[in-house]
């Protein structure tokens, strides 16, 4: 990246010497020069920041992924703000990191690590990541492919599928998960596949064990066969404008 700013500098120093050339009359003062020079730089030093501001959050996302799929649950919860908000599905909304690691503690009666025999893995897919003009917040959708099953047991395993809409806070220069909502399309089982979805599976998967959330569900939907589109943060990128579901 340094590399980038500095050919970017570099080349800006050669316009600056051409535009030297012009006869007095024709050249802006070295003023108004140094000013576009300076405004050049500062939107390139800019898009530098916004590049690595996507890269890490995606890293963070990324890392939830690898973390759940081994239920490293302390590790989890290390990726959340001090008051961050967690909502899988059905489960209602988990509030700060307390609340958060009951919950996931929860799915895995009590313990953290793998366990033998268990299958748990969830893919973080199709990344759009929109940062603030400020750089210190940014909203993310993703979209998580869900593979989970106990090894000699019931179907043969669980297919799952939804996207995420996330936030994220930078918080002393460290990118964190602020919310983390995860939409449920469908939990079907492995033997007939999502022809064979149903809301109980759903439930079963996402709501806590034993435990309850500090608040309901947030949004009311419904899972496949059902049709629903859990609301975009972004706008069209052509149009500029923001989808909105008909009346």
């Amino acid at each position: 990246m340094r590399v980038v700013v500095t050919i970017c500098v570099l080349s800006l120093i050669v316009a600056l010497l051409v535009t030297m050339q012009v006869t007095p009359a024709q050249a802006p003062s070295l003023a108004e020069q140094l000013a576009a020079t300076n405004a050049r730089l500062a939107a390139i030093q800019q898009r530098s920041s916004r590049i690595r501001d996507i890269n890490e959050i995606e890293n963070l996302q990324r890392i939830y992924g690898y973390y759940t799929d081994k239920m490293l649950w302390d590790q989890v919860v290390d990726l959340f703000t001090e008051d961050g908000t967690l909502e899988i599905g059905l489960s209602g909304v988990y509030v700060g990191k307390d609340s958060l690691r009951r919950y996931l503690y929860s799915l895995s009666d009590g313990r953290q690590g793998p366990i033998e025999g268990v299958l748990y893995e969830h893919l973080q897919l199709q990344s759009i990541i929109t940062v603030s003009d400020d750089g210190q917040s940014a909203d993310g959708r993703w979209r998580d492919l869900i593979q989970t099953g106990t090894y000699g047991a019931g179907s043969g395993g669980q297919w799952g599928e939804g996207p995420y809409e996330n936030e994220y806070v930078k918080e002393n220069g460290v990118w964190k998960i602020n919310k983390l909502h995860w939409y449920a399309t469908f939990i079907a089982p492995y033997e007939g596949g999502w022809l064979k979805v149903s809301e109980d599976a759903v439930r079963d998967y996402s709501v806590g064990k034993g435990v309850m959330p500090d608040r309901p569900t947030s949004d009311d939907y419904p899972s496949y066969p059902a049709a629903s589109i859990p609301p975009f943060h972004f706008a069209n990128p052509v149009t500029g404008d923001p989808w909105k579901p008909d009346p």
